[in-house]
Parts: C-alpha cells; structure tokens; sequence
C-alpha cells in the first residue's frame, strides 16, 4: 500500500475526526486479538487492558488493504464512531504512547502515519516507529555526555553556561576518535557512501541515542528517509530527527534537559521539546525506550536561588524587551511571552511565593534560560547605547575612519514635578499627580526612554538651518480625552533638537471602580502634514505612593509604524494640505484629530451614531448594486435620488468634521488628504463628505454635472444661492471624487496605531507595471445570475493584454502563481461569508473558501519582493466586515508589507455588477497608463468621475487603501483596443 492509497483513503475524512479516527483504525489493525471488521470494534470496550502501561501499537499489512478500500468506497460511516472510541480510550487509559509497526517502511508512508499521530486532536504522549533490531543499551546517567562537530558547541554549552544551580546537565565533547557517549549529534553532512565527501555514518561513534537537525523546510518524507537510513547504520539504540530552525536548536535542548529532569521517557521528552515545532520522527523500540528513564534532578534550591537572580530586576526599566522562553512560560503557567524586567520580577515573586507552589522537577535547566533571555535583553540594550556611551580614546579616534553618525531617536521622558526639581519618573504614575512631559530627538543616553526605531530623519529634505517638526499629543486615558496639543521643536543637522514640554495630569479613579486607568497616550511627529513617526507612551497608574514599590510595570515607549525607508528623500513624496487621524478612545467612541500645518483640531463623533450612519449609506448604495438592472448613465433617476440620499447624509459629516471654527483653508480646499485609521476597524466615510449645500430630495441633477466629473470642479451659479442650490445635486460635492484620499489602516496583525507613512522604494522603482503579469480569481457565484460576468472580464484582459493574466481556481494554485510568476495585477471578485468551525470571515474564488486567518504574504506578492502590487478586491464587501479585525482590505495591506494598494467597494455588489464594473477599470487603467504614467491618487480619482459618468453607481462606494505614491505605467510593447463589449468607450479615462 503506497502513499497515494491512504492519501485516497483519508480524503473523504473531516478533518476533526480524521485524525483520532485513523488512530483508532491503526490500533485496531495492528492488534490482531480486536480485528477490522466492523462487527467486533465493541470489543476494545473490554480489552483496554491490552493498553495497559499507555502502549499501543499501529500500523496496517497488506491484508487489511481490501477491508480498508471498502470503508473508502463505503464513505467510511465509521470515521465518527471510531473518534469518539479513540476519545473514550484516551479518558480511560491517558496519553498513550504510541508505536508504529506498519509493515511496509516506505518513508512517505511512514511520515504520514508519524504527522497524523502528532496532531494534537489524538493527544499522543508519544509517537515512534519500531525500526530495526534492538542495540546495545547504554545506560543514560547525569550529566549526559554529548558528542558533536565544534558548530554545536555554543548550543550546548548554554545548558551550563546559564544554569542557576551551578551544574550542567549536559557535557560537549568533540566528535573524533571513537570515544562513545549518551547522546551522537549527527552532523549535518552526514553521508552513507563510503569515500564521499563528509561524515561517513558507519564511522561515527556509537550512542544511546542520535539527533539528527534538518531545517524546518525539509519535507516529512525526506526528513523520515534520514532516520530510517541513520537508524539501520549507526550503532545507537534510538534516532531522532528534528525538523526546527537554527534560532530554536538551543530551545529544543533546554526543553529536553528540563523534559529529562523530570523523570520523562525518552520517547515523551522529544516530544515535549518539539511540541511547538514540526512533528519529531523517532525511531526505536519498546526495550530501548523502556530503559532510557533518567532519573530526577537535585532542584530543592532552585527557587531560592531564582529569586536572588530576580530581586535586581524590579528597578531595571530599562529592559523592555525580555522574551520569556516559552518552555519557561509553559512550566509556569503564563501565557504572555514578552515582559520588562520589573514585570517579570514582580510576577516571578507571586508566582513562587503562592501557598503550597513548588516548582515542578526540571525546572532548573528551564530557568537557564532565563538568565540568558536577561543576557541577551542587556546585550541588545548595550549595542543601542554603545555609540552614546562609551567615548573612545583620543588615539583611537584619530586612527579610525570616519564612521556614520549615530542615529536620532523620538524621546519622552515623564518628569516628576513634586520636589526642588523636576526628577524622571521611571515607574507608575500617581493618579491625581500633574507632571511635565518632556519631548524631543536626539542621541540615545543613560536612562532615557526612548523609541527604538530611530526617527527617519534621513528623509527630510537637506536644510542647513534644520527642519521645523510638528509634535501633537493626544491623551487617551479617559473615555472624555481631550483636545490634542501642538508644539515645535528643531531638528538641525546634528545634536539634539530642542525641546517642548506638556502639562499631564493623571485622573483618578472612575466613580464606583478599584482602580484608575492605566495611562496612555499617542505621540506624533509630523513634516508638511505627512505623519512621520508616532509612538505610544504608556503607564501604570496606583492610586497610592506605597503601591508603586508593588507594580512591576513603568512607563514604555513603542513605535507605532515603521518608518521611511532612509534612502527615500521626502521631498519626493506627495505633499498633503491636512492629515486625518481616525481612532477611538478606551470607552469605544471614535475622534478625529486634523492636522494642517501649525493648527491642530479634534472632533468627536458618537460611535453607535456613526455605525448607524455608515449602515444607511451602505444600504442606499446597495439598492443599486444589489438591483437587477444597474443605471447606465448619470441622469437615470435612480441614480439621482442616490446622489440626493448620499450628499444629505455627506453633508453632516462635512459639517461635524469641516466646516468647524478654527479650520483652515488646508482642510476646506484642499485636495489632497492623508487619513490615517489608527485603531482597527475605525473608519469614517471620508468619501461621502459633501461640501455643496445639501438637496432637497426632490432636487435634480446639477445642469453642469458632466463637466464637473470632466475636471472635478462645479461654479454653475445654482451653487451660488443657498435656496436655490438645495434643487440642484452635484457630484463635485462629493470628495471621493473630488479629492485625492490616501487611506492607511492598522494591521489587524499587530498593535493598533500601526498606520501612516510606509517603507517605500526610491521614485525610480516606485512603479506597479500595467501588466507584465496578472492573476485573477473569481468566485462561482459571479455568474449565478448572468453566466457572462465574468466573460467580459477575461475577454477585457485578453484583448488588453494577451497571454499576460492567469486564472486559478484554488487558493493553493493562487499562492503558487504568485510566488512563481510575481504578477503585479492581482483582481479578485470574491464573495465573503463566515467558515464553519471557525467563524471567522472567509472569501471564495471559484469554490474553494479561504479564511483571512490564513491569508498570507504568499497570497500577495513574491515574499521579499519589494515590487508594488495592485490589488482589485470586488464582490461582497470585503471593507467592512461585521467583526472589524476580521477585515479583508486589512489582511491584504498586512499581508503585502507596504507595497499593496487594495481597491475594495464598501458596498455588496452582484456578480453582474462586479464584472462589467472591473471589466471597465481595468480598461479605464490601461487606456490612462497607455499615455504615461500615473500616481494612484490621481489615477483612481479620475477612474471614479469617469466610470460614474456613465452611470456606474458601484463607483460612490470605492475606497483606495495604500500609498497614493505608486505610480501606474504599461510596458511600452503593451497596447490594445478595446471593444464595445466590455462596457469601456472610446475616449478611455479623462
């Protein structure tokens, strides 16, 4: 039986049952007393006592095969009643271990067996494979002596090297002569060919065991085919392969020493140390494996001697970045991995000094690895500091090349303002207590709190005078945050800036609570209204002095974005009139902040009014695109009576937003806006924003309203009288299609507030070419309704660009043409729906369903590719889910690391929309780039008028996500007509 007959066999198995189901079917075939057949499965009810010690074997013979292609025929019925007997095993026996004897070993059979029992659903305590004849046990004692090639030593010397309790439970010693030892590190160029270059394996020494590394990307099969080959030629009684990057070979050791130490057989301690990798591949047996229990470690003085290592860590702000092993964190209960020191402290204290808490056996060699996590935090803050730190000697100086100057960093240092003179304030803050925020860019020194990204200013325009930045601050703390404040300060060409200074003042406890709000707030720097770099400043709050020495927590400083790249002059970027800053505050209320320059202004809109608002905008467009017949020309009443219903509902979000006291000109006629949504899912239709006076809903279309979509302006004189204009709708009003709106959104994969100016390619590369290559997918239901939707978009990509798209009908056939091909065009008409299972939201081409869990930089762009990809996202509208983290656009933008600009509707749309509506883009974006290039601002902008023009509502809701810098360009060999069938006329876009 090879691999393609369980493969077929286990296809039509769901996949919650599949595995614990072919466990069972395994055992039942490997134990010939309980048999196949279907009859006698009621019979393990009352042999359990054959899985006595938790052993088990599984495996199948030839002679099942005929049993096993019937189930398969049969659509395997039993595969339910078979998990839940596994199930009822497991609840009455434990974990068992499980051997595989399946008789034919073909390694990819035996690695599919081998991955299948690892996942988790089985609950295995073990799995091995019984492989060749029992050797000579050696018996196993500490400290184990381990052999290897020099390139392993730094892995295992760290076992001693860090150890609290001053033993090693590991010794390295070199691989030459024959000197056996516990454990054989296979090296990495191993070979069984006698005379060939490398390692021979019939020349290494003999061992208790052998562990054989490969990296993660090594296929199953291949990785199973190294044991079977190291299992029959080395002298040792057990093989290991270990399928892990290089960055976690020196976890995996710590977590089999700490495994070992706690009196762990063998076959359960590899799986233990390899649990949050690839499934390991052991191959032994029962004798070997019974015998290889080592046993417990002397640790009765571990947790005094741990919280001697931990005391100085209370007051060490410093170390913010400790990464916590995560066997560590796993063996104390702890779910968060990443800690400052005074966190780690203080919870390392209450951990230990709970009544009756013991830490478990094998613990010290786990907290070896604390000590070096504290190492290496120290050696990163070192190297950070080096440069400020230490002044070389005069003689030095002269001796060495000039070197680069250190960079910049954003600093805001919270000063106590209580005694004679203002005093750093390191850990929590007092509620009720005012103190000076102190702001500025400058060279890293002792004590500061500082950003770790250093500011990107490399990208400021040369100025010998220095630069004049913009810094606001934005309390976030309270449900009622207040306004921001704006100051100044100068960045010259070396030094530190100068400095400006905030009043905070921390509030107490809300009425009826325990305890006060952590403090948080947001800090912006900003140049010419493009936001350079924000952070976030962040502290605990106690409401008394005494609970201060109790907190383990202080103030942090994290960069919120990355910032630009440092070879891209930001003179080269587009400049914005105003900046628009979307988040909401910690009650879930949305706010506004408008930068414009030298003025700063804040408006708040009540949050379940704007949802309520964005539903009606969304349900009015989707009379159109959800209506069997859309309008096809700009005076179709329908059409009207949508611009009429959208520019009353836009024109009191202009009035909340715009028309304002104290807004300036930037905001108000400007046409160029940058909108940063700071907090996932946070989004105000800044596209429906109308700034004409709003219409009566019995008015008409504006006389002059072609010609305002020609040149995106309207001074027909019916706009001139305030009565006389609410007769009359114009789509100039309108600033999606007015004005050039680039959107940035937080990831949904990382903190929220990670927005605003991405990493870009210099102007030279800074290109999305139309099209040296595209893909397309499209859901089923595109053409449930009319077959030809999606025709006339592979017609329109045909006859524009021959030979040049792929369309794919399976997200696996998607990530592969993208990584194979690295098209720069990516269109998808999808359909959105909720996976069973998961609930999380899905999208579908074709009939194959994808969760946006799972969707990746794979499914994006060729990963670590810099080239900009355009992506056309229709359908079912991807924009805004019901569950804001669970948003399309976001996973795409993430997904494509600052080089995707997503177009998305925030409408849902019919399949016999969606495809004359794409078909027409994308002849309206090649007929534009056929004369030159062209920004996606503007590109989109006048797509928009134009299309909309001819009556294409689907154009009203069409949001463009991503740098408005990308420019859109065609090889120059690229050419075409297009025909009237796609819906695009002769005159191309305006």
């Amino acid at each position: 039986m090879d691999i393609h007959f369980f493969k077929r066999f286990m296809r039509p198995l769901r996949g919650e049952v599949r595995a614990p189901a072919i466990a069972m079917l395994g055992a039942l075939a490997a134990h010939p007393e309980l048999g196949l057949n279907a009859r006698t499965w009621g019979r393990v009810l009352s042999l359990k006592s054959l899985f006595a010690g938790r052993r088990l074997r599984f495996g199948f013979s030839p002679h099942d095969s005929a049993v096993l292609e019937e189930l398969r025929l049969g659509g395997f019925e039993q595969a339910e009643p078979l998990a839940a007997l596994w199930e009822w095993l497991l609840s009455e026996v434990g974990p068992l271990r499980i051997e595989i004897v399946h008789e034919d070993e073909d390694p990819q059979v035996l690695a599919l067996f081998a991955e299948l029992l690892a996942d988790p659903s089985v609950g295995a305590a073990s799995v091995h494979l019984r492989s060749g004849v029992p050797r000579q046990q050696r018996t196993l004692s500490w400290p184990l002596s381990v052999v290897a090639v020099p390139s392993e030593r730094r892995h295992l010397q760290g076992l001693g090297a860090g150890s609290l309790l001053g033993k090693a439970p590991a010794l390295w010693s070199p691989l030459e002569g024959n000197a056996a030892g516990h454990i054989l590190v296979v090296p990495a160029d191993v070979c069984f060919v006698p005379g060939a270059p490398g390692h021979e394996a019939g020349a290494l020494p003999a061992s208790a065991i052998a562990i054989a590394f490969l990296p993660e990307g090594n296929s199953a099969a291949v990785a199973m085919a190294l044991g079977l080959k190291l299992r029959y030629r080395l002298d040792t009684g057990a093989v290991l392969v270990v399928r892990a990057p290089l960055k976690r070979r020196e976890e995996f050791w710590f977590s089999l020493m700490a495994a070992l130490g706690k009196g762990v057989p063998f076959d359960e301690a590899a799986r233990l140390a390899t649990q949050t990798g690839r499934a390991p591949f052991l191959l032994s047996s029962w004798t070997f494996l019974d015998g290889t229990t080592l046993p417990l470690r002397e640790e009765v003085d571990v947790a005094r001697r741990l919280l001697e290592y931990v005391a100085p860590l209370r007051t060490r702000f410093d170390l913010m970045d400790l990464q916590v092993p995560e066997f560590l964190a796993r063996m104390l209960g702890w779910e968060q991995k990443e800690w400052t020191a005074p966190e780690l402290a203080t919870a390392l204290q209450q951990r230990l000094s709970q009544p009756g808490y013991k830490l478990p056996p094998g613990a010290g060699a786990a907290l070896s690895q604390l000590r070096r996590a504290v190492r290496t935090a120290e050696k990163t803050l070192d190297v950070a500091l080096s440069h400020n730190l230490q002044t070389p000697p005069p003689w030095a100086m002269q001796q060495q090349p000039a070197q680069k100057p250190p960079g910049r960093h954003l600093q805001a240092n919270i000063l106590s303002t209580e005694g004679p003179k203002p005093e750093q304030e390191l850990g929590a803050l007092l509620a009720g207590q005012t103190y000076q925020l102190e702001i500025h860019i400058g060279e890293v020194r002792s004590g500061s709190r500082f950003v770790r990204r250093p500011f990107p200013e490399a990208s400021l325009p040369p100025s010998p005078d220095g630069h004049t930045l913009t810094v606001v601050y934005s309390d976030e703390s309270t449900s009622q945050q207040a306004p921001p404040q704006a100051r100044h300060i100068v960045l010259g060409s070396k030094g530190d800036s100068t400095r400006c200074a905030f009043s905070v003042t921390i509030p107490g406890a809300a009425q009826g609570a325990l305890a006060a709000r952590d403090f948080s707030a947001r800090i912006t720097v900003l140049h010419r209204n493009r936001v350079l770099q924000t952070a976030r400043l962040s502290a605990p709050v106690v409401m008394t002095r005494e609970a201060r020495s109790d907190m383990g927590r202080g103030v942090k400083q994290e960069v919120e974005f990355p910032s630009l790249s440092l070879d891209e002059p930001l003179e080269e970027r587009t400049p914005f009139d105003a900046a628009l800053v979307i988040q909401e505050d910690a009650s879930g209320g949305a706010h506004a902040m408008v930068v414009e320059d030298d003025d700063i202004h804040w408006f708040d809109i009540d949050h379940p009014d704007l949802k309520e608002s964005i539903h009606q905008i969304r349900a009015r467009l989707e009379l159109l695109t959800q209506a069997e017949a859309r309008p096809t020309s700009l005076e179709d009443a329908r059409l009207v009576k949508l611009l009429v219903a959208l520019a009353n509902q836009g024109s009191l979000f202009w009035r909340a937003a715009v028309s304002r006291p104290g807004v300036g000109r930037s905001l108000l006629r400007g046409r160029r806006i940058q909108i940063l949504e700071t907090t996932v899912g946070s989004f105000i239709p800044v596209e429906f924003f109308y700034d004409l006076p709003a219409p009566h809903p019995s008015a008409r279309l504006c006389p002059n309203a072609q010609l305002a979509l020609e040149t995106g302006e309207c001074d027909h004189t019916s706009h001139q009288d305030e009565e006389e204009a609410e007769a009359f709708v114009c789509p100039a009003g309108f600033w999606g299609l007015t004005r050039v709106l680039e959107r940035q959104r937080a990831s949904s994969m990382q903190r929220a507030g990670g927005v605003g100016l991405r990493v870009m390619p210099r102007r030279e590369r800074r290109t999305i070419p139309l099209l040296l290559r595209g893909l397309v997918g499209a859901s089923h239901r595109v053409d449930l309704n009319d077959a030809t939707s999606m025709d006339r978009v592979r017609r329109t990509l045909e006859t524009l660009w021959p030979a040049r798209t792929t369309e794919v009908k399976e997200w696996k056939q998607w990530a592969r043409a993208i990584q194979r091909d690295a098209p720069s065009l990516l269109v998808l008409l999808v359909h959105t729906d909720q996976e069973e299972g998961t609930d999380v939201q899905t999208i579908e081409i074709a009939s194959d369903a994808l969760g946006v869990s799972r969707l990746h930089e794979r499914h994006v762009k060729k990963l670590n590719s810099a080239d900009g990809v355009l992506v056309l996202l229709m359908g079912c509208s991807p924009l805004l889910p019901t569950v804001k983290f669970q948003n399309v656009v976001n996973q795409f933008l993430w997904a494509g690391q600052g080089s995707a600009v997503v177009v998305s509707s925030m409408a849902d749309m019919l399949g016999r929309h969606a495809g004359p509506t794409t078909a027409a883009m994308l002849a309206g974006l090649e007929a534009m780039v056929r004369q030159g290039e062209v920004n996606v601002g503007d590109a989109f902008i006048r797509l928009r008028r134009t299309l909309l023009s001819r009556g294409d509502p689907l154009m009203l809701g069409l949001a463009v996500y991503g740098d408005v810098d990308w420019y859109l360009d065609a090889p120059t060999s690229l050419g075409g007509n297009i025909n009237a069938d796609t819906g695009d006329a002769a005159g191309g876009v305006r």
